[in-house]
């Protein structure tokens, strides 16, 4: 039988799920406010409680104001999950990312959240959903979202990310999202990412807009990227995608306007084995595969203009429309980046949005 008991913390009450019998509780904290969302991080970064943590974001506007939402996790923390879209009691939540805004203003970089100690034995979970980041500014890479988790996964869903800048990068990080776990598995989700632009300082080269990497070595993991759109720009040449480590790449259904990048020299962790990569139903411009990697599996990939409109959504007649694979890898959302029906038609589409539009309603009307 469970139960829902509510602590008082920073005049916030947290609601506390425990079941019984039950091996850890799981605390949940409704956060309202920009204070009550730094002063729950601070808690989860010096915890002595082995709990699962879940930060409740309400629908609404979170500014950064000068500082970026961060916290470097307790030993003790097991599973921590950030969301957004709740009301105000934390009880229900609507799906669409767009209903929680964390909002830097271009004067900080926006959230990370880093683990390097875990209690031993437990390979802790990492999650953030249902959120959008925006206007992320900072000389260095990372600056949009930033997940570091040495001791377990690492999930990302439902998220919208754009209007950041790394202005004088001295790492190669991820402009807008950047994710590490050391030698487990991270993935990627119904992401929406666009408008990004970083800069390495050595030699101004452009920084890509999503990492995967790693600075361990483990050829079982997986980094999964499903059904989701980073968007350059028709035409762009900059790094969209890089994926960074040995294991096993999945890369499903996604939309990638720019370089995708797969390498195996991770600086300070010596040789990796070659990666492994099943690439299926991608539309990608311009599709690279670097340090020889393994393809375990290619197909129904395309290259073409995705035919996007202004919000990213397929038009009518665009080549991504019911073409992506069924129950990719890593599970298929319920809905769309922007909440609506994941598979409005026949077969899912390829990318973050799914057009609402049948082609074939379409083409039988005339507009074809």
């Amino acid at each position: 039988m469970s139960r829902i008991e509510c602590r008082v913390f920073a005049g916030v009450c947290l609601l506390a799920l425990a079941s019984a019998p039950a091996a850890h509780a799981a605390t949940v904290f409704c956060i309202g406010d920009e204070t009550q969302f730094r002063s729950a991080l601070a808690t989860v970064g010096s915890t002595f409680t082995q709990d699962d943590y879940e930060l409740r974001l309400v629908a609404r506007v979170f500014f950064n104001g000068t500082a970026a939402f961060s916290s470097q996790l307790s030993s003790n923390v097991r599973n921590l999950s950030i969301s957004g879209g709740w009301n105000a009691a934390c009880l229900l939540r609507q799906p669409d990312p767009r209903a929680t805004v964390i909002d830097a203003q271009g004067l900080s970089a926006v959230l990370s959240i880093t683990r390097n100690s875990a209690v031993a034995g437990i390979t802790p979970v990492m999650s953030v959903s249902n959120l959008t980041l925006r206007n992320g500014r900072a000389a260095s890479a990372p600056v949009g979202l930033y997940l570091y988790n040495s001791f377990g996964p690492v999930e990302v869903d439902d998220v919208i990310v754009h209007g950041h800048r790394a202005t004088a990068s001295q790492y190669l990080g991820g402009t807008a999202i950047t994710l590490d776990s050391s030698r487990h598995d991270i993935r990627l989700r119904n992401a929406l990412v666009y408008d990004n632009d970083g800069q390495f300082i050595s030699g101004s080269w452009p920084l890509v807009d999503v990492l995967f990497t790693s600075l361990a070595l483990n050829p079982d993991r997986q980094f999964i990227v499903t059904n989701t759109t980073i968007d350059g720009g028709p035409g762009s040449a900059d790094p969209a995608l890089r994926l960074q480590s040995d294991g096993h790449f999945e890369v499903f259904n996604n939309i990638i306007r720019g370089e995708a990048r797969f390498d195996v020299t991770i600086t300070g962790a010596g040789a990796a084995t070659a990666p492994r990569i099943r690439r299926v139903f991608n539309h990608m411009q311009a599709p690279v595969s670097n340090g020889q990697p393994v393809i375990d599996l290619e197909s129904g990939n395309e290259t073409g203009d995705p035919q996007l409109d202004v919000n990213h959504v397929p038009l009518p007649g665009s080549p991504v429309v019911n073409t992506g694979l069924g129950n990719p890898p890593g599970g298929q959302s319920v809905v769309d980046a922007y909440a609506r029906p994941r598979v409005a038609f026949t077969f899912i589409d390829r990318g973050a949005l799914e057009s609402q539009l049948d082609p074939d309603t379409l083409f039988r009307n005339g507009f074809e």
